[in-house]
C-alpha cells in the first residue's frame, strides 16, 4: 500500500521525456539555423569571389579594348577616357599622363597610366554589393612621326598640263582653320606645294609655266638628288607596310567606303583604287594607282604606291591635306609620273587636316611588366 505523498513512477517518466524532447528540439533547431547561416555565408563568399573575378575580367577587357582603338592622342594631350559596355557589366577607362614627353629622366616619350574599372551589373541578392575591380597599365605615347613637307610629294615625278593662265592644281598655302583645329596661320602653317626628285624622268614638268605653284618659302621645293633621297625624307617604311606590318581601321574590300565623319580613320586598299565622289577624311593607303573622279573630296593624307590619275583629265576634285605618290619605286617597280591639269583640279595643303591625320597615327604602347591589379580606386 503506497503513501499519499509518493509520486507515481509513470508521471515521473512522462516529465523527463518532455524535458528531453524540448531540449533535443531546441538543439536541433539551433543546429539547423547554424547550418543555414553557414550555407548562406558560404554562398555569399562564393558569389563575392565570382563577382570579383568577373569584375577583373571586365576591367581587363576594357583595358584591352582601349589599347585596341586609335584614340588619336597628340603630344599636348594629358587626359583621355572612354566607357566600354560589355556583357554582364561595363568598364570605365581613364588614361592620364604622368610624365610629359622630353623629360630629362628615362625615355623621351610621354609616360601614361591607363586605369580600367570593371563593374558587374548582374542581379544580386539584397544587401550584396556589385563586384568592382580596377587594373592599371603603364604605357608610352608613340607619336606619329610623319614629316608634312609638301602638299604633293611625288617620288615618281609630276606633269602639269593645261592652258596658261588657269590656276595651278597644287597649292602649298594653308586652307585655314578647320573646327575644332586652329591653324597657326600664315607662313607658320604653309609649306611647299610640290616635292620631287631631279633627273630626266622622275621630275617636275609643266606644259605652261604660268602661273607657278605657290607655297612657303616657294611653291617648288628644290629638287632632291634622287628619288631615294626624297623617299628617305618621308620617313615611310613602305616595304614593311605593304608586307603586312600595318593594322588599318578598315580594308576595302570587304569593307565599304566609309561615310564622312569626325573620326580620322586609317584605311587600306590593296591594289588600284578609284576614290568615289563625296567627302571623307583620315589616312588612306593605296598600294596601286589612285584615280580621282569629279566630286572626289578627301581631307587628310593619302599614300599611293603607284601614280595619281584623274578621270576625266579635267575632273574637279579636292584633296585637302597632302598626298605622297610613287612609293612602289621602293619595291623596284617603274611608276609613271602623276598627271594633273590646270583648272578644276586641286591638291590643297591643309595644316589642320594633315596634323589631325598624323595625330590619328599616335597610339599608347603598353610597357612590359607595367600591369597592376592593386591600383587604388580612391
Amino acid at each position: 500500500m503506497s503513501s499519499s505523498g509518493t509520486i507515481p513512477s509513470g508521471a515521473a517518466e512522462r516529465g523527463f521525456v518532455l524535458a528531453t524532447t524540448l531540449l533535443a528540439t531546441t538543439l536541433l533547431t539551433v543546429m539547423l539555423a547554424a547550418a543555414f547561416l553557414l550555407v548562406s555565408a558560404e554562398q555569399r563568399t562564393t558569389d563575392n569571389s565570382f563577382s570579383t573575378a568577373r569584375a577583373l575580367a571586365l576591367a581587363q577587357a576594357g583595358l584591352q579594348n582601349y589599347f585596341s582603338q586609335n584614340r588619336g592622342l597628340a603630344d599636348t594631350s594629358t587626359y583621355d577616357s572612354m566607357h566600354v559596355t560589355l556583357s554582364s557589366g561595363y568598364a570605365d577607362v581613364v588614361a592620364t599622363q604622368v610624365r610629359p614627353g622630353g623629360a630629362s629622366i628615362g625615355s623621351p616619350l610621354a609616360l601614361w597610366v591607363v586605369r580600367s574599372t570593371g563593374v558587374v551589373t548582374s542581379r544580386v541578392l539584397a544587401g550584396q554589393v556589385q563586384g568592382t575591380r580596377t587594373v592599371a597599365q603603364f604605357a608610352q605615347l608613340n607619336t606619329g612621326l610623319f614629316p608634312a613637307r609638301a602638299a604633293l610629294v611625288a617620288l615618281n615625278g609630276v606633269r602639269i598640263t593645261g592652258p596658261s593662265g588657269s590656276n595651278h592644281p597644287v597649292s602649298g598655302h594653308d586652307l585655314g582653320s578647320i573646327s575644332p583645329c586652329v591653324s597657326p596661320g600664315g607662313s607658320a602653317a604653309d609649306t611647299f606645294a610640290i616635292s620631287y626628285a631631279g633627273g630626266a624622268v622622275y621630275t617636275y614638268t609643266t606644259q605652261n609655266a604660268s602661273p607657278a605653284p605657290t607655297g612657303y618659302p616657294t611653291g617648288l621645293e628644290p629638287p632632291y638628288p634622287s628619288w631615294s633621297d626624297l623617299y628617305d625624307s618621308t620617313h615611310i617604311d613602305w616595304p614593311s607596310l605593304v608586307s603586312g606590318n600595318f593594322i588599318p581601321d578598315y580594308i576595302i574590300p570587304p569593307a565599304p567606303w566609309p561615310p564622312y565623319s569626325n573620326n580620322y580613320l586609317v584605311g587600306f586598299i590593296p591594289g588600284d583604287a578609284t576614290i568615289p565622289s563625296g567627302q571623307r577624311r583620315g589616312v588612306l593607303v593605296i598600294t596601286g594607282d589612285a584615280t580621282v573622279i569629279s566630286g572626289t573630296h578627301w581631307d587628310g593624307i593619302i599614300l599611293v604606291g603607284g601614280r595619281l590619275t584623274v578621270s576625266p583629265p579635267d575632273a574637279s576634285f579636292r584633296i585637302h591635306g597632302m598626298i605622297v605618290t610613287g612609293l612602289n619605286r621602293t619595291l623596284g617597280q617603274i611608276v609613271p609620273p602623276d598627271t594633273l591639269a590646270r583648272g578644276g583640279t586641286m591638291v590643297q595643303w591643309t595644316w589642320c587636316y594633315t596634323q589631325s591625320s598624323i595625330n590619328s597615327l599616335s597610339n599608347l604602347v603598353p610597357l612590359n611588366n607595367g600591369w597592376a591589379d592593386t591600383w587604388s580606386t580612391y
